[in-house]
């Protein structure tokens, strides 16, 4: 079992477990993908099924977050930043294998938090977090065009481990689409905090 914190710290943001599930966080998410929509939309098939505070509360507050954080499946976090509270966006450790020791990390920023690092903040925060209670593979996929996106996980250091041809089909693009996947080893993490 992978006991994440619900709160995970670093130098610029704060990473809070959605818990309780509010109707007020509910509205301020939905608010936050509202204002992105058009971005987060050609990536995230998520996001066009997201119509209403509502779906944001219902759909990932109680039957996402809630059910895998309670089944030790995945860890839900909203990320805000530190000095003045603003919610940026939200990230992921999900896709728990015990066995195998690895997980996946999903992430999402609003549009007007993009360009500031914050992300790749996020993903070294919940990374040192899953490497220490035990991880020893944590995965990032993205659509290959999502440049964005692949940069995050290219500024953290992890290795690409290939392009997963026509993987998924995507309603939006009416099309296949093909996902890169990077992975960084605990053993990997180790060394970077050695330099």
């Amino acid at each position: 079992m992978l006991n994440m914190p619900e709160k995970i710290e670093s130098e610029r943001i704060v990473l809070l477990r959605p818990h309780p599930a509010t109707f007020e966080l509910a509205k301020e998410i939905f608010a936050k993908v509202e204002l992105s929509r058009n971005t987060l939309r050609d990536w995230l098939p998520w996001v066009d099924g997201t119509k209403t505070a509502e779906d944001e509360f219902s759909g990932w507050l109680i039957n996402w977050c809630k059910k895998h954080w309670e089944e030790g499946k995945g860890f839900a976090y909203v990320i805000r930043g530190k000095e003045n509270n603003e919610l940026l966006g939200a990230i992921d450790l999900m896709e728990y294998d015990e066995t195998n020791k690895s997980a996946l990390i999903g992430y999402w920023l609003s549009d007007d938090a993009v360009g500031h690092g914050y992300m790749t903040e996020a993903v070294r925060a919940v990374e040192s977090q899953g490497f220490k209670l035990g991880l020893n593979r944590i995965i990032i996929t993205n659509d290959v065009e999502n440049i964005r996106s692949a940069n995050v996980p290219k500024r953290c250091g992890y290795h690409l481990d290939g392009v997963m041809r026509q993987d998924r089909w995507d309603d939006r693009w009416q099309s296949f689409r093909d996902s890169n996947v990077w992975s960084k080893l605990k053993s990997e993490w180790e060394a970077e905090q050695k330099k």
